[in-house]
């Protein structure tokens, strides 16, 4: 496997060095950015697997550049002094795949780095014959990850709202307990993240149900939800709207 292409978002300069070193010395391909308009430029130069973002920047909050970056497809590591559970659940929700408290242990981050390009890797290749997953009036593009409607177009999600209602189109009518919606949807095991997912699951909810329909992603009591609809497979040709 190719070693990862990394963005690296740091406005503090040591640490930013020291990180960026440490990963070129294990064969990594490295662009600083010290802020957030150089990060944004970054971005508009290239495409990375993975993007490294401290929150706390001098000209911004890096949490600007996850629904941007999450756009692109892009693996999303933050890193922040900040670790409270309001934190991290608000990282996650605007599209983060994993987060870690400072200090940073240079040789976990690249583990992590090399996890998550591994994943975002795999994704991309199931991604890449074009298939757009329909149901009921809604289209799910996979590879522009984007839903929409019949009438109303383009519908607005979060990057783990996306996350989740993949995984649920994906795999209509299977029963998710909530502990494997944390795991698959925020790539990894949290304590405490059960009931974010109840939150999760009610405001993707809110994207798909339509006035006088029934539910799409049902309630299992005491286990966790169902994504009971009908899934259907079309080429991007065969898109009809």
């Amino acid at each position: 496997m190719a070693q990862p292409n990394v963005l690296l978002v740091e406005d503090d300069q040591l640490v930013r060095q020291l990180v960026a070193e440490y990963l070129r010395s294990e064969g990594m391909a490295v662009t600083e950015a010290s802020s957030l308009a150089s990060a944004k430029e970054a971005l508009g130069r290239g495409r990375p697997d993975v993007a490294v973002v401290d929150l706390m920047l001098g000209d911004g909050s890096g949490l600007d550049l996850l629904r941007e970056a999450g756009d692109m497809g892009l693996g999303i590591i933050v890193l922040s002094a900040r670790g409270s559970p309001v934190d991290r659940i608000l990282g996650l929700e605007l599209g983060a795949h994993d987060y870690l408290n400072k200090p940073i242990e240079p040789r976990e981050l690249a583990l992590r780095i090399r996890r998550l390009a591994g994943l975002v890797g795999a994704a991309k290749m199931g991604q890449s014959n074009g298939d757009i997953l329909a149901f009921r009036d809604f289209e799910l593009d996979t590879v522009l990850r984007q839903l929409r409607h019949r009438a109303e177009g383009l519908v607005e999600l979060t990057g783990t709202q996306y996350r989740l209602l993949e995984l649920f189109v994906r795999n209509p009518n299977r029963v998710f307990e909530r502990d494997t919606l944390v795991e698959q949807v925020f790539d990894r095991q949290w304590v405490g993240l059960s009931r974010s997912i109840d939150v999760l699951v009610s405001k993707t909810r809110a994207k798909v149900d339509l006035p006088g329909e029934p539910t799409l992603i049902k309630s299992i009591r005491g286990v966790g939800y169902v994504f009971a609809a009908d899934v259907r497979k079309q080429k991007r040709a065969e898109r009809s709207y």
